[in-house]
């Protein structure tokens, strides 16, 4: 049986997405080990944007101008040197560079796996949304995924060293394999570096994706230690995973259903609303609240904030399109690295859930803000 190349490339992207929250559920019994304090463990979670940032703006057009399949392999070849390093040292200094190799495995592979597939498809006139259709199913299922079986298998026997590692690096070993016998396209040609662009009347979309992205981001960096405190440990890999895959897979239903418009505005509803929960069962200690907070905030970071205001900015892009999406994406990960390093030290200050409600009384107020003056801002 022959494989469809684009087969292929969502396999690839699924990997490298796969890769990147592989280690989540333990990264705070890593740092727990070490010694380290929220502040200094939110700064190796930063690790992941430092690699992430530079070569996305730097290196966003390198597909372009060398082709496709090699960028591809090399983002997969990254993942793979990730997967191999946390699985040979499993310890919190080994995470700094597992993950700074997988933010810039994921800045290199997005816009490549997306445009590779839409190339392939070339005769088909829809080719270009069913290419982000399926580079989004994709990633949306690879980045839950790996924090999922990790969180299965922590349940089923208590490691930091657990089975889905080595799991990981063997079908890592047959995706990088599968992409040697990929086509390969022509070059394009174009600038390697692409400079975001932000047009008039951005800001307040580019400024809702930060927040619901900076969310998360505090969600994967601090939440896990006040889960320890009652012995959850194992279950906060489950927090990672309903924020990606509550969002990811609603992503269709919301894109026909709702204006672009309505569903930014109904994520400055949600993001508050679910991290309030959040908040409220970190403090009292039980799971499921903490799971359904967790569960509205994935809807508005990878759902309907996500959807609606990349629609909209897309559409303010014109012909700048592809920077224009490339400054929201800019601004959602900045959004998820500084916040969490700030909070984490704060916590460190005043203690985990004080600092969560100076968090919460800011997205509130900012959330607020946006919502009464987004439709004046338009005007």
């Amino acid at each position: 049986m022959k494989l469809q190349p684009t087969a292929v490339i969502s396999f690839a992207l699924f990997l490298i997405t796969l890769a990147v929250n592989l280690s989540m559920p333990l990264f705070r019994p890593y740092a727990e080990l070490a010694g380290f304090n929220n502040g200094q463990t939110s700064l190796v979670l930063s690790a992941y944007i430092l690699g992430m940032l530079p070569s996305y703006v730097f290196l966003g057009g390198i597909s372009d101008r060398i082709g496709r399949k090699p960028v591809l392999i090399f983002s997969l070849f990254l993942a793979f040197c990730s997967n191999l390093i946390i699985t040979i040292f499993p310890t919190i200094y080994a995470l700094i560079f597992a993950r700074f190799f997988q933010g810039v495995a994921l800045a290199l592979s997005m816009g490549t796996g997306t445009a590779y597939i839409s190339e392939l498809l070339h005769s088909d006139a829809s080719a270009s949304v069913r290419a982000a259709n399926a580079t989004s199913m994709a990633t949306a299922i690879g980045f839950s995924g790996g924090a999922f079986m990790t969180s299965i298998a922590l349940l089923i026997h208590y490691s930091y060293l657990p089975f889905t590692y080595f799991i990981a690096v063997g079908i890592t070993i047959i995706g990088l394999l599968l992409t040697f016998f990929l086509p390969k396209l022509p070059p394009i040609g174009g600038s390697l570096v692409r400079l975001p662009y932000f047009p008039q009347g951005s800001f307040p979309i580019n400024v809702s994706i930060a927040i619901c992205w900076a969310t998360t981001g505090v969600v994967i960096a601090i939440i896990p230690t006040q889960l320890a405190t009652f012995g959850l440990t194992a279950y906060a890999g489950f927090c990672l995973v309903l924020i990606n895959w509550t969002g990811g897979f609603l992503q269709p239903v919301i894109r026909k259903r709702f204006a672009p418009k309505t569903s930014l505005k109904l994520g400055f509803v949600i993001i508050p609303f679910g991290f309030g929960l959040v908040i409220l069962g970190s403090y009292l200690g039980v799971l499921p609240i903490v799971l359904m907070g967790t569960a509205c905030i994935g809807l508005a970071a990878y759902g309907f904030s996500y959807q609606g205001g990349l629609a909209l900015i897309a559409d303010l892009g014109g012909e700048q399109k592809a920077r224009a999406v490339s400054g929201y994406m800019f601004f959602g990960y900045v959004g998820f690295g500084i916040p969490a390093v700030l909070l984490g030290f704060l916590a460190d200050s005043i203690g985990i859930i004080p600092s969560l409600i100076v968090f919460e009384i800011a997205i509130i107020v900012l959330s607020l803000y946006l919502y009464f003056t987004f439709d004046k801002r338009k005007k």
